[in-house]
């Protein structure tokens, strides 16, 4: 077999290698990404391990080329997304690896792998990596719910859930969005990324996801009404078996329907019936609410942990930390900027920080 290391901007996958993937190895993913940060060709793309005879192609890695004169330039895998990692044979990430080394050593401080949501396809602790140095940090978690019948789904979630999805039902209304209700969806967007204090995706953000991502049917967004006004939503990609939960959102005002609970349910309930297996809540830290929140629907808590390699960088970049003062600090600024600034700064915001 003669396996050649090559950077490439779409990839055609063998139906068995196919079936592994998720959403961030896929071309619509890059398109997306591309598209909505306006992003030059290369700045989103794949490295590929291929056997030069039969063309196959046996592993990738999707990678996201950060550069910012604040924060310094990243390699990420992958950019704009929780999670990140290759798919394919392990076998060839040392040669991955090599490649990434000595292309880029020269312009990008680190290699970033956001860690796999398939264990496998993590960067594993054998001897290939460890001449690499690299480094593992764990901060985060995520819970993962197991998809079986509705029936048997009902019953294992707590009886507080329960009652409150009952409740959701009595007084709001639920059902799937699309890009006739972007502008709802993005100024109640708008409002609950400045609450949390965090940088929002651009309006162009969500409409290429209804061109591109529901179009193709790998997400959907949910939303609940109360008297026709859409008082929360919640977006997931769905690409093979998984449903992933990456952004959550409600007027707080109208908590007390409990519509969070009726979306989360019946983006669950459609996900049962149409062949999914697994419901991921996203990433979360312990103690948080959101914590407590995700728990309560039965889900498998497990790790996800970051790897780094330097390249021009002798360390490793400093991580988000919610806790820390200085990022309390940024947060209470920008939970009192005008709605309009944090549009405007938010999207350059993410760009710069891969997030």
């Amino acid at each position: 077999m003669n396996i050649v290391i090559e950077e490439v901007s779409s990839v055609d996958f063998t139906t068995e290698l196919q079936t592994e993937t998720f959403l961030y190895h896929t071309n619509i993913w890059n398109e997306f990404i591309t598209k909505s940060f306006s992003f030059k060709n290369d700045q989103q793309c794949f490295i590929i391990a291929k056997d030069q005879d039969t063309q196959e192609i046996k592993t990738v890695l999707p990678i996201t080329k950060v550069k910012s004169i604040i924060f310094g330039n990243r390699i990420i895998s992958t950019g704009y997304q929780e999670y990140g990692g290759m798919v394919g044979d392990q076998k060839f990430l040392s040669q991955i690896l090599d490649f990434i080394k000595k292309k880029y050593q020269n312009e990008f401080q680190n290699l970033i792998i956001n860690g796999s949501i398939d264990k496998e396809n993590n960067p594993k602790n054998s001897t290939k990596i460890n001449r690499y140095n690299i480094i593992k940090k764990e901060s985060v978690k995520r819970f993962v719910l197991k998809l079986t019948d509705e029936e048997t789904l009902w019953k294992n979630i707590q009886k507080s859930k329960r009652k409150a999805i009952n409740k959701a039902r009595k007084n709001c209304t639920c059902r799937e969005l699309t890009i006739q209700d972007l502008n709802p969806l993005y100024k109640l967007y708008l409002q609950n990324m400045r609450r949390f204090g965090s940088p929002p995706y651009s309006k162009n953000y969500f409409s290429n996801f209804f061109q591109l991502i529901q179009k193709n049917n790998q997400g959907r967004v949910y939303g609940c009404f109360k008297e026709n006004k859409l008082i929360s939503a919640l977006l997931g990609f769905t690409h093979n078996k998984t449903i992933h939960i990456t952004t959550a959102i409600s007027n707080p005002k109208f908590s007390s329907y409990r519509p969070s609970d009726l979306m989360h349910w019946e983006f669950i309930s459609w996900a049962t019936k149409n062949g999914f297996e697994s419901f991921d809540f996203g990433v979360v830290r312990e103690a948080s609410g959101h914590f407590e929140y995700k728990r309560k629907w039965g889900g498998e808590l497990s790790n996800l942990p970051t790897f780094y390699m330097n390249l021009k960088s002798k360390s490793i970049p400093e991580q988000l930390d919610p806790n820390s003062s200085k990022y309390k600090l940024a947060i209470k600024i920008w939970q009192h900027l005008p709605l309009k600034v944090t549009e405007w700064m938010g999207m350059r915001l993410r760009r710069e920080l891969g997030i």
